[in-house]
């Protein structure tokens, strides 16, 4: 489904028949927006507009990273954005797009977030594409750092579920989420620290950005900045979490060897003194005493109270 935009929503089930109704409705800016392209259209794409193979290239190869690239008659722009889910999982689409001073020109694949509401604001009369295709930018990145804002808050209400699971009851399974969510801040950073050298880029382009937008994306570069400096906030977290669960595992493990060690250490004289008694020596007076039997039994309780009541003076238990 191809959607041409000129202050109205036009939709067109083909490329040509979106450009032939531009040509015949030249009246200012437009925007072309295509989801899901076909062969076709690209060749329509290059033909028509004279775009580079290299730029056109990155649409068919759906590169992922962030950029910005100039050409003679237009610029090319590779926008990341993301999606998060009811089932917390975190999805990466991207934008492609394709700007000059009088058109603007948008390739993705599959539903996105930030694209859709766009339109929608358009249907409901928001006067967006007559005021220039920087000002359809604007939106575009707008919407995507506002997408980044809601994960990078998910991420760090998980991080801070984490680290109360990993004081309270550490076990394998937290592990498992920690090093997830680990990944996760990962992927994140490398998505965001692209997009923000494309934003700082596009500040210093005034043959892209008109006078009277220039503060719209000094606002978006700051909101980009915000959210790299949470991820690296989240990446610290997320680092302390996991030295958190290690420290607790250790020390789990050593009041595990300190409760072995202590009873080791209670059973030893008990070990002793049977192994004294077991031996088949026929010269062992002790042996045909009447009461030998209770008293070895008296002194291995005696020996193994004075013992506990030592390790809790020592506070060793």
């Amino acid at each position: 489904m191809i959607t041409y935009i000129n202050s109205e929503v036009h939709k067109f089930e083909d490329i040509e028949k979106a450009f032939v109704n531009k040509t015949t409705r030249d009246d200012g800016i437009f925007w072309l927006n295509i989801s899901n392209p076909t062969d076709n259209d690209f060749v329509f794409l290059k033909d028509k507009f004279n775009f580079h193979h290299l730029s056109i290239d990155d649409c068919i190869r759906r590169s992922k990273r962030s950029k910005i690239s100039d050409y003679k008659d237009y610029h090319f722009l590779n926008i990341a954005t993301s999606d998060s889910h009811p089932n917390n999982t975190v999805s990466y689409n991207n934008i492609y797009v394709f700007l000059s001073s009088n058109y603007i020109i948008t390739i993705h694949y599959g539903e996105n977030k930030s694209l859709k509401k766009i339109i929608n604001d358009i249907d409901n009369g928001l006067d967006i594409v007559s005021n220039g295709s920087d000002f359809v930018l604007y939106h575009i990145l707008d919407g995507a750092i506002d997408q980044l804002f809601t994960i990078t808050d998910k991420v760090e209400e998980k991080i801070n579920s984490l680290e109360e699971e990993t004081m309270n009851n550490p076990v394998q399974n937290t592990l498992n989420n920690i090093m997830k969510v680990k990944k996760s801040v990962i992927k994140l950073r490398r998505v965001v620290s692209p997009l923000r050298e494309v934003l700082n880029t596009l500040l210093r382009h005034d043959d892209i950005i008109t006078e009277n937008h220039r503060l719209y994306f000094s606002d978006t570069y700051d909101h980009i900045l915000r959210i790299y400096d949470l991820i690296e906030s989240d990446h610290e977290m997320i680092t302390s979490c996991l030295e958190l669960y290690s420290s607790q595992l250790s020390n789990s493990m050593n009041s595990v060897m300190k409760f072995l060690t202590i009873v080791s250490t209670i059973m030893m004289p008990l070990t002793i003194i049977t192994g004294i008694y077991g031996m088949n020596f026929v010269n062992m007076p002790e042996l045909r005493a009447k009461y030998s039997y209770f008293i070895v039994l008296f002194i291995m309780i005696f020996s193994s109270l004075f013992q506990i009541l030592f390790f809790k003076k020592k506070k060793w238990l």
